[in-house]
C-alpha cells in the first residue's frame, strides 16, 4: 500500500491517520526502510508493507503514551549511520548494519539459553517461504559457521491457489543461493486433498485443519530423512499470541507441552524456535534488510476465520500503546508452564494414537 503524505508530518502520525497499529507493518520509503519517528514531506511517497496480515483499520486517532513522547534520532543508537528500524521498547534507533547484529546476536543467546542445537545435529528448517522462515533460515545458517550442524529445508505446499505459488519459488531461491538442499511436499500427494479442497466442503475455521496436516507432515519426513530436530519460525508474537489463546480456551495442559513435549515418544521429532524471543516487526525487517520480497497486504485467504486473528490485532494494539507487552506476556508464559508443569508430575499421563493412521 504505497500514500502520499497530505502534509509534512511524522510517520507515526500518517499511520495514526489511517487507523493502524505501527506494530503492524513496517514503513519504505524510496525502497529504504524507515523508522516510524522519521518525518515524511508533503506529497512523499510511503509505502505501507503489512508483513503479515491486514490489520483492520479503525477510526483515526493521536497518537498515544511511548508514540507521542518518542523523537526520531538521525543517527543509529551505535554509530554515525542512518537508522533504519526503531525499538520503542528500548527507545533505540538502530542502523541495518547494528540491527542484524542485535537480531542475530539475540538467536544465539536464546539457542544457547533453550539448549536448541548441539554439534553434530541433523536438523530440518520449516520453510514456507514467508519472513519468519526466511529470517531463520538466515540465521541458522549463521550459527552453523561456529556451531557445526547439518541442516536441511522441508516445504510444504498446502494447495492454497496465489499464495504459496510464490513463497515456494522464493524459498526454492534462497536455498540455492545458501546452498541447502530442500524437499518440498504437498498436502495433495501426502493427504489426497488440499486446504482449497476441504474448504469446499464446508468446513470452518481451515487453519485448525492446516496446522495439523502440516505439522504431521513435517514430523513424518523428518523422521524418513533422519532428522533428530525441527526448526520452525515462530517468534515473540506467536509466543504471546499462543499465551492468550490457551487462556481463552482454557487449555493449561497446552502451557505445560509448548517447550518441550509432557510425554516422550520416538515418533515425534522434537521442535525448536530459535525466534521466539524476538518480535515479528523485527523478523519482517530483517527479512526485509535480506532481500526477501513483500507483497504488501499478502495473506493466506483463510486466516481471517481463526481467533488467533482477532488476537495478533489486540496485541498489536496493546503493544503499539504499552512497548514490551509482547514480551511480558510471554515471561508470564513461561512462568505459567512451570507451574502446569509440576502440577502434572504425578499424574499418569497417556499417549493415545489413532487407530485409523
Amino acid at each position: 500500500m504505497k500514500i502520499a503524505a497530505s502534509s509534512e508530518m511524522r510517520l507515526i502520525e500518517l499511520l495514526h491517520d489511517l487507523g493502524i497499529p505501527a506494530e503492524a507493518v513496517f514503513l519504505s520509503i524510496d525502497e529504504k526502510l524507515v523508522p516510524e519517528t522519521a518525518s515524511v514531506q508533503k506529497g512523499q511517497e510511503v509505502e505501507i508493507i503489512y508483513y503479515k496480515h491486514v490489520p483492520p483499520l479503525s477510526s483515526p486517532q493521536e497518537p498515544r503514551g511511548h508514540w507521542k513522547r518518542a523523537e526520531y534520532s538521525k543517527e543509529c543508537a551505535h554509530c554515525k549511520s542512518t537508522p533504519v528500524i526503531y525499538l520503542p521498547y528500548a527507545n533505540q534507533h538502530l542502523c541495518s548494519k547494528h540491527f542484524k547484529e542485535l537480531f542475530e546476536k539475540r538467536v544465539k543467546r536464546t539457542v544457547r539459553e533453550y539448549h536448541m542445537l548441539n554439534k553434530g545435529d541433523n536438523v530440518g528448517i520449516a520453510l514456507s517461504g514467508g519472513k519468519d522462515s526466511y529470517a531463520l533460515l538466515h540465521t541458522l545458517s549463521k550459527i552453523r559457521e561456529s556451531l557445526p550442524f547439518e541442516m536441511v529445508a522441508l516445504t510444504i505446499d498446502e494447495g492454497i491457489p496465489g499464495y504459496r505459488d510464490k513463497a515456494i519459488e522464493n524459498a526454492r531461491k534462497r536455498c540455492e543461493e545458501l546452498g541447502i538442499t530442500q524437499h518440498v511436499y504437498t498436502f495433495k500427494e501426502e493427504h489426497g486433498t488440499t486446504i482449497s479442497e476441504i474448504g469446499k466442503k464446508g468446513k470452518e475455521n481451515l487453519c485448525s485443519y492446516c496446522g495439523v496436516l502440516r505439522r504431521k507432515i513435517l514430523n513424518t519426513k523428518a523422521r524418513e530423512l533422519g532428522l533428530n530436530k525441527v526448526a520452525i519460525g515462530h517468534n515473540l508474537d506467536d509466543v504471546a499470541q499462543t499465551a492468550m489463546l490457551n487462556l481463552i480456551r482454557n487449555e493449561p495442559l497446552r502451557f505445560a507441552r509448548f517447550n518441550e513435549p509432557l510425554i516422550e515418544n520416538e515418533k515425534f521429532i522434537p521442535r525448536i524456535r530459535p525466534l521466539r524471543n524476538i518480535r515479528e516487526k523485527e523478523v519482517a525487517a530483517y527479512a526485509f534488510l535480506h532481500g526477501h520480497q513483500y507483497n504488501s497486504g499478502c495473506c493466506c485467504p483463510h486466516a481471517t476465520s481463526a481467533l488467533r486473528w482477532s488476537v495478533r490485532h489486540e496485541l498489536n494494539s496493546l503493544e503499539d500503546q504499552y512497548p514490551g507487552t509482547k514480551s511480558k506476556i510471554a515471561s508470564s508464559f513461561n512462568t505459567l508452564q512451570k507451574i502446569v508443569k509440576d502440577s502434572v508430575k504425578e499424574k499418569n499421563l497417556k499417549l493415545n494414537s489413532s487407530k485409523e493412521c
